[in-house]
């Protein structure tokens, strides 16, 4: 079986419009309810983890990887695939604009990103891995306090989701943040403010591809702390 031929089986099978990446991956990728799917230019299938599966595993559900079993005080860890100085800026940026919803969404007290940490990682040309380190040493990582990086090991590891109860809800959550700090060419780290916190946050967790049915669940997880309606912007609308 080719490439074209496994993407289009496994789109139908989730029901979502498989997406070509372009350079220099050459890679489709596929959202589903269980995380991103991405199939190489050499047709590999590879889970959410970066761990490679059969085409049928996946036709006949996901088999998750023996990791140990997760409880509510332990962080989400990625590696750093995919990932550049400049898309891992992004993903501060997009936590940073968005902060005062996704701590309330979560019931997290305190920041996640600092505004001197946001203000560092902005004002040093950044390009490459290595750009984004030493701009993260010398603003101090401790400035940073909601995501850790390693760069020995090559991951980050998001520990803002700690002591939320659902963690397969906060697992999909981070993992589709990181997927999309990746795809996006920039991202402003500017915080608006909102009288209708539904809305805007629905509308940004669409834009972040939490699209469809498959997805509904945590859109309602996540939007069950803030207030106002999430189907109209305003009241006006409403009426």
């Amino acid at each position: 079986m080719d490439r074209k031929e496994t993407v289009k089986i496994l789109g139908e099978h989730f029901g979502a419009k498989p997406e070509y990446m372009g350079v220099p991956s050459f890679a489709y990728q596929i959202q589903t309810s269980e995380g991103i799917i991405t199939i190489d230019k050499e047709g590999k299938i590879k889970n959410s983890k970066g761990v490679e599966v059969e085409l049928q595993e996946l036709l006949n559900g996901f088999q998750k990887e023996p990791i140990k079993e997760k409880n509510i005080d332990e962080g989400v860890t990625f590696t750093m695939d995919g990932h550049t100085g400049i898309t891992l800026r992004n993903l501060i940026n997009m936590i940073s604009s968005k902060q005062t919803l996704i701590k309330k969404a979560l019931d997290i007290k305190t920041d996640i990103v600092t505004k001197e940490f946001v203000e560092g990682v902005n004002n040093v040309r950044i390009v490459g891995i290595e750009d984004f380190k030493t701009a993260v040493l010398e603003i101090g990582e401790e400035k940073c306090p909601g995501i850790s990086f390693n760069f020995e090991k090559e991951t980050l590891e998001f520990k803002f989701t700690k002591g939320f109860e659902n963690v397969e809800i906060a697992d999909q959550f981070v993992e589709v943040l990181n997927e999309s700090s990746k795809k996006f060419k920039h991202s402003s780290p500017k915080e608006r403010q909102t009288d209708n916190e539904k809305y805007t946050f629905r509308t940004w967790l669409l834009r972040l591809g939490f699209i469809g049915d498959g997805y509904k669940q945590i859109r309602k997880e996540l939007l069950g702390n803030l207030r106002g309606n999430s189907a109209f912007r305003n009241r006006k609308s409403c009426k």
